[in-house]
């Protein structure tokens, strides 16, 4: 069985590349921007430019790429413009094709125009299987496009970690960009250690909101207390969820995040925009805080009983291991073939 999967430099794409090691099974890459981390086949081909003459070569670039490899199945990996130009290669080839939707790309891409909206309607219609790690996603993709078999629910998958004695620590690993507002997270936590002076913020990840937020964190007067730790590798992210107390993520948009499973497994107490996927995951004040109005949410985490939350959490991530969903996909494969 040949699959390309189509996808972006992303950790979400690492990850499951990383983890699709699948007898009888050849997978190819398809990409905008060269990766060092993959080390089976891999194309590159942009489609980056406004040029229309490049946009046309690069066009006939993939669709002949795509026809030599030959593939039994293509898996793209969020719905965006290149998902749309392997759709319809796709549909012109009578090629199978399973798509990932990551959040935003069916939540918030459609709102932004006509034109935005039937570039993934299509990419949709298209599609044999779409996959989505939350209810809320699926939901939104029917609104789009009805079917009644086509949306299947499945999650990425998490490699679980065993939590340590627990310090007064807040982690945040989620990229330095406006969508996942780290600035507020300072904002947060400036209020929060006036009142708790013996908590460390930990900020992982980069992007490029990194300079502007350790200004703030500068002006704020509050350098001593939060530790700006750059890109991890998968241990040393695992290391901090283990002996953190508490893991925010606020994005304004999001799937189910695999950020949030891992904090889960690690018995971090979570807090969470006040977005519907989450809803699916947290109920505020029992198993974790979701962020509201007029409140301080690091504040709020500090009343949850632990315990309580630590084994409902536990109980919610049962299953969701990388092997099992490594299985789920294969079948959905199997199924295609």
């Amino acid at each position: 069985m040949k699959v390309l999967i189509v996808g972006s430099d992303s950790i979400h794409v690492q990850g499951f590349l990383k983890n699709m090691h699948l007898e009888n099974a050849e997978f190819s890459f398809l990409l905008e921007t060269p990766v060092t981390w993959f080390n089976q086949k891999e194309k590159v081909i942009s489609l980056r430019t406004k040029n229309p003459i490049k946009l046309l070569k690069a066009y006939f670039s993939i669709k002949k790429y795509i026809k030599e490899l030959n593939p039994d199945i293509i898996h793209c990996h969020q719905i965006n413009r290149f998902a749309f130009v392997i759709a319809c290669i796709a549909k012109k080839q009578n090629r199978k094709l399973i798509t990932t939707a990551w959040g935003s790309d069916v939540l918030l891409v459609p709102q932004k125009n006509w034109i935005f909206k039937k570039m993934v309607q299509f990419v949709l219609k298209t599609s044999t299987i779409v996959t989505a790690d939350a209810t809320s996603l699926i939901q939104a993709m029917e609104k789009l496009v009805p079917s009644k078999n086509k949306y299947i629910s499945w999650q990425y998958g998490i490699n679980t970690i065993e939590p340590k004695l627990k310090e007064k620590i807040i982690y945040s690993n989620r990229l330095h960009k406006s969508l996942y507002r780290i600035d507020q997270i300072i904002l947060y936590f400036v209020d929060f250690v006036k009142i708790n002076p013996n908590w460390t913020l930990v900020v992982g990840a980069t992007g490029s909101e990194t300079e502007n937020l350790k200004q703030l964190v500068k002006s704020n007067d509050i350098e001593e207390k939060v530790k700006f730790v750059g890109w991890l590798n998968e241990k040393e992210n695992a290391e901090w969820y283990s002996k953190s107390s508490i893991y925010i993520s606020i994005p304004e948009s999001d799937g189910t995040s695999v950020s949030l499973m891992e904090a889960l497994s690690a018995n971090c107490i979570p807090v969470v925009s006040d977005l519907a996927v989450n809803h699916e995951w947290i109920v505020d004040k029992v198993n974790g805080i979701i962020e509201k109005p007029n409140m301080n949410p690091l504040i709020e985490a500090l009343s949850i009983d632990k315990e309580a939350c630590y084994k409902i959490n536990q109980q919610k991530i049962s299953g969701i291991t990388k092997d099992n969903t490594r299985l789920n996909m294969m079948s959905f494969y199997q199924n295609l073939t």
